[in-house]
């Protein structure tokens, strides 16, 4: 990982890297040089001893981990000589094996569901099954030898539930994060007086290992709330679960747990008591050698799968007791727009709100579990993959037979739609859509699973028109952007799907209605989501009695209960921000805004055009400094507030402070971007990144020197590949996923063209 790269993501970082209070992670350095010598003196130690577990089968000895699968090494290090190897993923293919390095002392632990060193076992497994490797588990006896190892050569990746923090990014780097957690102190249930608040801990005694992030924590905690703390460290043999169990002894007092880890302990020991959250925001994930970046490529591309997949594997038939005692509810849907998205690295998405307070009020943790095409939900449901369907699935008698579907949480009519200005010349749109009757002889496409597909079944013995299928992996969002760009003529959308990508664009329309008020011509409801024929519901497996009730209850409440209706405004009713309308042109003085003077004065500070600043202040919120958008951006310039007070401004409300944010977050993507590319369209390139992220950007560039395109050119050949990264034969394969493209390919068009107009006619 490049250091601007690590500068950047730790801006982000910062943000969440707080304990209680508002205050900001301090980091100490890490001497690896002193480290290593400690290390190679730990494992020629360890190298003497008697009884050190051997290299055995899975399954046999105390090397292997009790879910090993049979034919999987496990090599204790101090047990067997290892060569050190530090090259990068053609390496690890010529080897065939790759070589991960995980602490040794967890593995006495029995794996249960959702326990952490098993998913990351998993995890490597996926991965390595996917590239026809071996997997080699190296098994560390301590904790602080992970990553020295890793940086002598003796693993190729550590897959130990790291936390990422600054100091540790100074020396590794590390994947995209498989979760982000709380630090949460925790205490034996039922101890009397335990502390209330961080000044409590004055006096107390915490245990944590010395190398553990928690240390950090609880160091900061002393500095600036409790300067009696008493910090002891325990044994880097122990794993958090043991620490933890200890105090459940009583042989400890207090420990810190990720929360991750504690909910995985709570399925199993109730003896624990969560009592303080420390830190909010935690990442957790791999992490590799600095100088790999073929291997980090390759571990980023499928992190970001697996965060949109979830657990393909695990099979569970059980009702809600059944949940409650895994802790885990496992919920089907898709990655769309609608449902489940991420964005800006946040999950995101209606049912994905829904499915998160369910899961909270029946107190278990949520997975979310994408499987491959819609039409596999109700299989992979009642095959047991998932526990329940929260997928704007609408009910039908058809799929009524299959499963048991909850009170409604939406009502939706169908929508047919066509491209508001048809190609000129283009004979498969008709001229006009006032009632049925005008659709004859012409076609309508949509996937066969869709309940459209029953609705123009029905339709299509009254009028003679023709009903195309299309591809099963198509989310009806990418259908209408087919629509949109001529592909195809017309389709069918529910009204609260129609709504949300009008929101983002305007080149598609409705027609007329084809449930509710057929043939109407006005078919978008005053309450989307709230009325309609239609009910979409969550689905159950017929024999989930107990989980059936307890949704139904759920489902009922929700029009009473606020969140739900912030949730409707949010995805379904509110523009995305402005976009599109006619050139603003500077007055007759050359003055474009009223905040010209603070534009001026931090675009010179940071070396911009003033005057391309404020076009992009423009497109982001038309110069109004009150502007919020639907995902809480704030200011003219639009910026994320952890973003803001990563960058030490906590007002972007504040003309003064949001202009310095956003130039000054502007000109950090415009550094990071490689200097060899011309400088013209490097700018072009940070304006795609402050829309969409750098990350994307350069999964474009990748894609578009796949594609024979100049990867140094935006207009016409990376935006070219940034519109593909919207379709799923291509974002499937990118280091950071899913885009919708069109977003960023519009941003920097029109910002680029109100900046000629800036430049002809307002002073520089």
């Amino acid at each position: 990982m490049l250091r601007g790269e690590v500068d950047l993501y730790f801006s982000s970082l910062r943000a969440f890297g707080k304990v209680a209070g508002g205050r900001r992670r301090r980091q100490a350095p890490t001497h690896w040089a002193v480290r290593a010598l400690a290390v190679g003196a730990a494992i020629g130690l360890a190298a003497g001893c008697e009884g050190c577990p051997s290299e055995a089968p899975a399954g046999e000895g105390d090397a292997a981990p009790p879910d090993a699968v049979p034919g999987e090494a496990h090599v204790q290090i101090g047990a067997h000589d290892l060569e050190a190897d530090t090259g990068d993923w053609d390496a690890i293919l010529e080897r065939g094996a790759i070589r991960v390095l995980v602490p040794s002392t967890e593995e006495a632990f029995l794996p249960r569901q959702g326990a952490p060193g098993a998913l990351d076992r998993r995890l490597v497994r996926d991965l390595a099954a996917r590239h026809d490797l071996e997997v080699e588990f190296i098994l560390v006896p301590e904790h602080d030898q992970l990553m020295p190892l890793l940086l002598e050569g003796m693993g190729d990746v550590v897959a130990a539930q790291l936390t990422v923090t600054e100091s540790r990014a100074e020396d590794v780097a590390f994947t995209w994060p498989l979760r982000t957690v709380e630090e949460i102190l925790v205490g034996r249930a039922g101890d009397e007086d335990p502390p209330e608040s961080l000044e409590d801990l004055n006096g107390r005694q915490v245990h944590v290992r010395p190398g553990s992030a928690y240390a950090d924590t609880l160091r900061d905690v002393r500095d600036e709330e409790a300067p009696e703390l008493d910090i002891v460290h325990a044994s880097e043999r122990l794993d958090t679960e043991t620490i933890a169990y200890e105090v459940t002894r009583g042989e400890r007092p207090l420990t810190v747990v990720d929360s991750h880890i504690l909910s995985s302990i709570e399925t199993y020991n109730d003896g624990l008591e969560r009592l303080l959250t420390l830190n909010e925001g935690r990442d957790i994930a791999w992490a590799l050698r600095p100088d790999n970046p073929e291997l980090k490529r390759v571990l980023d591309a499928f992190m970001v799968e697996s965060a949109l997949a979830g657990d393909r594997d695990a099979t569970f038939d059980g009702d809600l007791d059944g949940i409650r005692e895994r802790g885990v509810l496992r919920v089907l849907t898709r990655n769309n727009p609608v449902t489940y998205f991420l964005h800006r690295g946040e999950r995101h998405g209606f049912e994905y709100t829904l499915a998160r307070r369910l899961a909270e009020e029946l107190d278990v943790r949520l997975e979310m579990v994408v499987p491959p095409t819609r039409d596999a939900l109700i299989p992979w449901l009642l095959e047991g993959r998932g526990d329940l369907i929260a997928a704007s699935l609408t009910v039908t008698p058809g799929r009524q037979e299959e499963v048991r579907f909850s009170e409604p949480y939406l009502f939706a009519d169908e929508i047919l739609a066509g491209p508001t200005t048809p190609a000129e010349g283009d004979e498969r749109v008709p001229e006009r859509v006032q009632d049925l009757s005008d659709l004859e002889g012409y076609a309508v496409h949509v996937r066969e699973s869709a309940s459209y597909f029953d609705t123009l079944s029905a339709l299509a013995e009254e009028v003679a028109f023709d009903i195309e299928p299309v591809p099963e992996h198509l989310e009806t969002m990418e259908i209408l952007g087919m629509v949109a760009d001529g592909e195809i003529p017309l389709t069918v959308a529910d009204t609260h799907i129609l709504q949300v990508e009008r929101a983002y664009r305007d080149d598609i329309r409705p027609l007329i209605a084809l449930t509710g008020d057929v043939g109407s011509t006005s078919p978008i409801p005053s309450r989307v989501g709230l009325e309609g024929e239609n009910p979409i519901a969550f689905a159950m497996r017929p024999d989930a009695e107990d989980l059936a009730a307890r949704v139904d209850a759920f489902a009922s409440s929700l029009t009473e209960r606020e969140f739900y209706h912030v949730a409707l405004r949010r995805y379904f009713e509110r523009r995305r921000g402005p976009s599109g309308g006619r050139i603003h042109r500077p007055d007759e003085e050359g003055r474009i805004s009223d905040h010209d003077q603070h534009i001026r004065h931090f675009a010179d500070e940071y070396g911009i055009d003033w005057r391309l600043m404020a076009a992009l202040a423009w497109r982001e919120s038309r110069f109004d400094p009150r502007a919020k958008s639907w995902v809480g951006a704030v200011g003219m310039f639009q910026v994320m507030p952890r973003t803001g007070r990563a960058l030490g401004f906590h007002n972007l409300s504040d003309p003064r402070q949001g202009t310095h944010a956003g130039i000054m977050y502007f000109h950090r993507l415009l550094s990071r971007l490689d200097p060899r590319i011309p400088f013209e369209e490097r700018l072009l390139f940070a304006l795609a990144g402050y829309n969409s992220g750098l990350g994307h950007v350069s999964d474009a560039r990748r894609l578009a020197e796949r594609k024979g395109l100049d990867p140094n050119r935006w207009f016409d050949n990376v935006e070219r590949a940034m519109l593909l990264l919207q379709r799923p034969e291509y974002y499937r394969q990118a280091r950071h996923g899913y885009v919708r493209g069109h977003e960023p390919v519009r941003h920097v068009r029109e910002i680029h063209e109100q900046y000629r107009t800036y430049a002809q006619l307002a002073p520089p």
